[in-house]
This record gives C-alpha cells, structure tokens and sequence, in this order.
C-alpha cells in the first residue's frame, strides 16, 4: 500500500487574521482565545463596496467584525451631503458594547469590497464571560477606538486643509502597521476616492485635488491608483501634529 503524504508537515504556520493581529497588539491571547477569533473568521462573508451594513437608527442584533477590506462610520444629509466619521480598517468591530441595545446614531458602509462576520450579541456576551483576555483585548480597542474618534474630532475641528489631510494620512499609516500591513518604504493601501477623502475631512474635492499636490510637491507623499507612499514620515507626522496615544 502506497505511503500516505502529510503535505501540511514542514508549511509554515497559518498567519493570524486581522483581528487577532489588531487584539494581540494590545493585550496577550491564549490560543483558546485565537481559536475563538477563527471561528468568527469562518462565519464571515463577502460584501460588495458600497453597501449598507447598518442603518440609522437601527438597533443591531450583532457585533461586526472587519476580516478584509475597509469600511466608515458615517452621517448623510438631506440634501445628499456626507461626514464620514471614522475609518473602519481590517480588525475593526463595530456595532457597540455586546449588552448595549439602543439605535445607532450614524450608519455603517463598506468603503471596498469586504469580508465581514456578523455575530449574535448574546453570543459575543457568553463567550467573553469565558475569555477574560478576550474580553481585556476588546476593552483596550475601545479605548484606542475613543483615541481616535476625538483625534478625528480636533483634526475637523481646528487644522487647516493640509494640516488635516497629514494627520489622515498618518493616521492610517499608523493603524495599518499594527496588523503589519505596512512595507518598510511606508508604502501602503488607501482605496479611497478624492469624494471619499473630501468627505472625511470636510472638504471639497477640488480642495482635496489641491492639498494632495502640495503634498506631493512639497515630496511628502505620492498618491496614484489607490496606493499611498510616504516619502518623509517624520515632517509628515510634525506638519500633522500626529502623536499615536499610548494604547494605540
């Protein structure tokens, strides 16, 4: 009888995905807990961009997990206008404390095509009673989470144009490299339209065009074809007044 191969001997070891990455940066797992977070991994499907996860004034019955892809927080206006709120980036959940049941005050959309798992919040709540490290993870999220909520606040709030865009951009940059999906030239994914950024930052498109070439001119950044390239990080960070909070 023909020997049996064992083609999994010596293959390298399964890469965690991207909430287990973005979880253990902040707070030690036990492989209970990672076994826990593919699970989640296998019940997530496919979604198309721009699609609606979550509608305003809805009450979720799931927390969302961002396995791929990127999607936004956001707030629409009567007359079509759009405040995107905050970037959801792969690893992100969203939807709230798993006890929490009250309408949601902005909606949820995908920004790209996206991979995401819906989970029961009962179910969320009976395991984290058994996954206290879980559990501490996902505290820590949410603080980092309020971080950058405020950041985002101050940056609409008070930088000008250019001072605005930096900050994004070194904001992403930031949160990427946590699940290392940041090459070493800073060179990173930023599939968002000038529309897209205009509406994150509070700006025109056409405003946006401008602050882009002058970040570009000044040999900053490049941006083509969805792909950021940071060129000087550090004046980057200090045009933009970046300062990633100790959690995050």
């Amino acid at each position: 009888m023909a020997a049996t191969i064992d083609d999994s001997y010596g293959s390298p070891p399964r890469r965690p995905n991207a909430v287990t990455r973005k979880l253990e940066a902040l707070a030690p797992l036990g492989p209970d807990d990672r076994l826990m977070l593919d699970e989640w991994e296998r019940s997530a499907v496919m979604v198309g961009a721009g699609q609606p996860l979550a509608a305003e004034g809805a009450v979720p019955d799931s927390i969302s997990w961002l396995f791929e892809g990127w999607a936004a927080w956001h707030k629409d206006f009567r007359d079509g206008r759009r405040q995107i709120l905050a970037l959801l980036l792969p690893g992100d959940s969203w939807e709230g404390d798993p006890e929490a049941r009250v309408p949601l005050d902005h909606g949820v959309r995908t920004l790209t095509r996206a991979r995401i798992a819906k989970i029961p919040r009962e179910v969320v709540t009976e395991v984290l009673r058994g996954h206290p490290r879980l559990a501490t993870a996902l505290r820590r999220a949410d603080l980092v989470e309020q971080s950058f909520l405020r950041a985002w606040m101050v940056n609409l709030g008070q930088r000008p144009a250019l001072e605005r865009m930096a900050h994004l951009i070194c904001e992403v940059g930031h949160r990427l490299g946590q699940g290392a999906d940041v090459t070493g030239d800073r060179r990173f994914e930023l599939p968002l339209t000038q529309l897209e950024l205009a509406s994150a930052l509070g700006l025109t498109s056409v405003h946006v065009n401008r602050v882009l070439q002058r970040l570009r001119s000044g040999g900053l950044i490049d941006f083509r074809d969805g792909i950021m390239v940071i060129h000087d990080h550090a004046r980057l960070c200090a045009l933009a007044d970046f300062k990633a909070g100790p959690l995050a």
